[in-house]
Formats: C-alpha cells, sequence, structure tokens
C-alpha cells in the first residue's frame, strides 16, 4: 500500500497527540501542519514542514486528507470548506463546527465526491460514531443517550465522593485540567448540545439545531440533592438523549440535555470521574453501552488517527466516498417542546414551618394531575423546612404550572430543586 498524503491545520494540545500516533504509521506521510505560530513552544514538534500559510495546506495537490484540529467555528468552518471544494476528504473533531453546519457540510461533501470522518467529535475515545454508522446498519435507532460531557461528570462524583459544594469540585476540575477557566460550555450543557446535535444525525438522519436543544446545566446542583438522591436510590448524572418519537409526526424528535436522577442500578449510574458513558437502543442489537474515556489528549487523537487509517484504506476502492457518508438529510430535525415529555420529578422545596403546609401541597398538585409517590420532611432550619417530593410519571408542562402555582403561595421560600427522574423502561417512548 502506497504511503497516503495528509495535511493537518491546527497543532494544539490535541494536534500534538496526532502527530505522535501518526508518526508510528508507515502508511500515512505528514506533509505540512498549518499553525498561527512558529515561534510558539511545542513539546511535539512534527518532522515535516510547519507554515502559517492554510492555503499551503489545503492547496497542496499531493495532499488527499485534510485533518483539522484548531477548534472553535471560525476560521475551522472556511478552512473545511475550502478543503471540501478542492476535493479533499476531511477528518475533524469539531462539534460545534458540524453541530451547527453539518447539513451544509455533508452536501457540499456529497456534491464533490469526498467525505467527512469525525470519530473525535463525540466521546473522544469511545468509537460510538463508527458504531452508529456502520457496527449497527442493520438497526433501526430509537435512542442515543448518555453521559456525554466528562467534565460535568467528574464534578459531580467528585461532590458525591468527597461530599464538597458544587464551586469547589469545580475548582478541583479546572486545576486538574478537565475545566477550561471559564467552564461555560461544559456546565451549562453547550458541549453536549452539540455532541447531540451529530448524533441526531448519524441516528435519525437529520441533525438538530443546538438552538432547539432544550439545554440545562449542573450550576444549581447542590450536595444536598446529591444526598438525597443517594437516599433515594439514584445518582445525579447530566443526561443528554436524542429520541425519535413512536407518535405525532414520524420526523420529530426529542433532544434535550439536562441533569436526571439515575437509578443506581443502572450502567450509567456507575460512570465516574471524566469518562463518558453513552446508551444506544437499537431494534434488533437491544440496548448497547459503551463506556470509556470521552476526552483527552490521547483518546481524542486516537479518534482521529483511527479516522485517517480507515480513510486511506478506503482510498483505493472504488466510489468509496459514496459508502462512506452517512445518509444525513440537509434539512434540520423537528425538535418536540419540552411541554410534551413525561417523566417523574424529584423536588426540593423550602417552605415556613406550620400546619397544613405538606396538604397545600398535596391539593396543588392534585389540581395539575401530578400523583406523588413520596414526601418527605427533612428537617427544619433557620430559613424554614424543607421538604422532598419524589412524583410519578408527569408531563413537564404539568409540572411548570405546578410550580408555577407553587411559587404564588406564601408557604413557598423557593424551590430549591426541580429534577427529572430517568426511567429506563420509558426510554423509547421519549420520556
Amino acid at each position: 500500500m502506497a504511503k497516503v498524503i495528509v495535511g493537518m491545520i491546527g497543532l494544539g494540545v490535541v494536534g500534538g497527540g496526532v502527530v505522535r500516533l501518526l508518526s508510528q504509521e508507515r502508511h500515512l506521510n505528514l506533509k505540512k501542519v498549518a499553525v498561527r505560530s512558529l515561534d510558539k513552544k511545542r513539546e511535539i514538534v512534527p518532522s515535516c514542514e510547519l507554515t502559517t500559510d492554510v492555503s499551503a495546506v489545503i492547496d497542496d495537490p499531493e495532499i488527499e486528507i485534510i485533518i483539522e484540529v484548531m477548534g472553535g467555528e471560525q476560521p475551522a468552518l472556511d478552512y473545511i470548506r475550502r478543503a471540501i471544494e478542492k476535493r479533499k476528504h476531511v477528518v475533524t473533531a469539531n462539534k460545534e463546527v458540524l453541530a451547527k453546519h453539518g447539513p451544509e457540510l455533508f452536501k457540499l461533501a456529497r456534491d464533490h465526491g469526498v467525505t467527512i470522518f469525525f470519530e473525535a467529535s463525540v466521546a473522544g475515545g469511545i468509537p460510538l460514531i463508527s458504531t452508529i454508522h456502520k457496527g449497527l446498519e442493520a438497526n433501526s435507532i430509537s435512542t442515543v443517550m448518555g453521559i456525554l460531557n466528562g467534565t460535568t461528570n467528574f464534578i459531580l462524583s467528585q461532590m458525591e465522593e468527597k461530599q464538597v459544594s458544587f464551586e469547589l469540585a469545580l475548582a478541583e476540575a479546572q486545576r486538574l485540567g478537565f475545566a477550561e477557566a471559564d467552564p461555560t460550555n461544559d456546565v451549562d450543557g453547550h458541549d453536549v448540545a452539540y455532541k447531540l446535535s451529530i448524533l441526531s444525525a448519524l441516528a435519525h438522519g437529520r441533525f438538530a439545531q443546538p438552538e432547539s436543544i432544550y439545554r440545562e446545566g449542573i450550576r444549581k446542583i447542590t450536595a444536598e440533592d446529591i444526598a438525597q438522591a443517594r437516599d433515594f436510590g439514584y445518582r445525579i448524572k447530566l443526561v443528554g438523549m436524542t429520541c425519535r418519537l413512536e407518535s405525532g409526526n414520524g420526523n420529530s424528535l426529542s433532544v434535550r440535555v439536562h441533569p436526571m436522577l439515575v437509578p443506581l442500578s443502572h450502567p450509567l449510574a456507575a460512570v465516574s470521574g471524566s469518562n463518558n458513558g453513552i446508551v444506544v437502543i437499537g431494534d434488533a442489537v437491544g440496548e448497547l453501552t459503551l463506556v470509556g474515556p470521552g476526552a483527552g489528549q490521547m483518546p481524542t487523537a486516537s479518534a482521529i488517527v483511527g479516522d485517517t487509517m480507515n480513510l486511506a484504506s478506503a482510498l483505493m476502492l472504488p466510489d468509496f466516498a459514496t459508502y462512506f457518508n452517512p445518509e444525513i438529510e440537509c434539512q434540520w430535525a423537528a425538535v418536540s417542546a419540552a411541554g410534551q415529555w413525561r417523566c417523574p420529578y424529584y423536588l426540593r422545596l423550602l417552605v415556613a414551618d406550620f400546619p397544613g403546609v405538606i396538604g397545600q401541597i398535596g391539593s396543588i398538585f392534585g389540581t395539575h394531575n401530578i400523583s406523588i409517590s413520596s414526601i418527605i420532611q427533612r428537617g427544619v432550619q433557620d430559613k424554614g423546612a424543607s421538604i422532598v417530593i419524589v412524583t410519578q410519571a408527569v408531563l413537564n408542562s404539568e409540572m411548570d404550572a405546578a410550580l408555577t402555582d407553587l411559587e404564588q403561595r406564601d408557604f413557598l421560600i423557593e424551590v430549591g430543586n426541580a429534577l427529572r427522574i430517568f426511567q429506563p423502561e420509558s426510554t423509547k417512548n421519549a420520556q
């Protein structure tokens, strides 16, 4: 097999890992790497040419595959477009670009007879993309869900294991390099929303626009919530989910990311630290769980170089781009409104400590068709009494109406938290 000529855009942490792995592959020849600065000190320096001129990489007629590892939306989007228009195959880990511009880019690739490989864009070192795209090709996928962000999973694990606040767990994640100085992208769910857009395209044939995805982060989770969840037999996780709805519009999806109480008996509850855990449900295979490192230099580089090796092998096949390009439509997916979801809830309320409050709460919930599984007073504080409630499955719209009603009552001091409870048996019905 002749060597395949490769070019790369970006040489940060992940790019350094890619260089290290490519140096071990005798069938791949890294010819040029485009960087922002030639003067920057680097831990790993490739033996090939470094240049600040991206066009020198994209326009090189010998280069067949462009690896994009610079990250961010722009100018990465423009570089990927130009590479495709030059009939270069693209390997990228750029979830933001794919989530926001996927329909356009995959159509452009089809029109130019090239393909985009993107294993590293979701779940890092876990072979999730290839598993859904090719390994489960015989299945109709109803649901892909799980823990898709290692930073938030590390924070929640630290809060439980060390019984510390969100702020202290976040500080530890930043100290260890799991979280950025500005953690917004992770802790507020943007990162998972991008990944869900990509997974929606793979599993259901259409990207979900990131702004249409319901997104709720973990900033409001407290050590008290972690402890209460454990007492009830749950562990709190930030769960992303894309489900094909069985009723109504057949093209409609339920796509969202938010904290959930996951039963301790479910595999996702056991995913700890910075690992990712993903469940794929297919009509033939049933429920498949994949667990492993979701980020980091070498796991991400492993996925990128694995894609590049697969591409290099496939270049010898006639019309291989048609085979490798996933069947993704140009239109964005229709995404259901949050009010249509149904699931149980965990509620933590702070109320004035006087007789009859629990009865009033029960009456309000009954008015809004909410059945209570358990209601417990967890003690009286200086500010008031702490009430913990677990409900039966309820429509989100009915829960929102009940909470709005509660907030008008004089006895309510605050809604400490309102979290959804994960029901494994209901995932195919887009709980």
